[in-house]
């Protein structure tokens, strides 16, 4: 249905798109950065604690 090509060019546009957002860059940062630290956070609860 859908051929490499198109894929390809649909995918790189796409991420160009993201890529661009301007100045507002440090507040995706910043969601990113939060969303990162709760989820290593929420692993970090889960996964059971090796006894030395």
């Amino acid at each position: 249905m859908y051929n490499g090509a198109a894929l390809s060019t649909l995918g790189g546009g796409g991420a160009a798109a993201l890529a661009a957002t301007g100045p507002e860059n440090m507040l995706w940062l910043a969601l990113a950065s939060f969303a990162l630290i709760a989820a290593g956070a929420a692993i970090r609860r889960v996964v059971p604690r090796r006894e030395a």
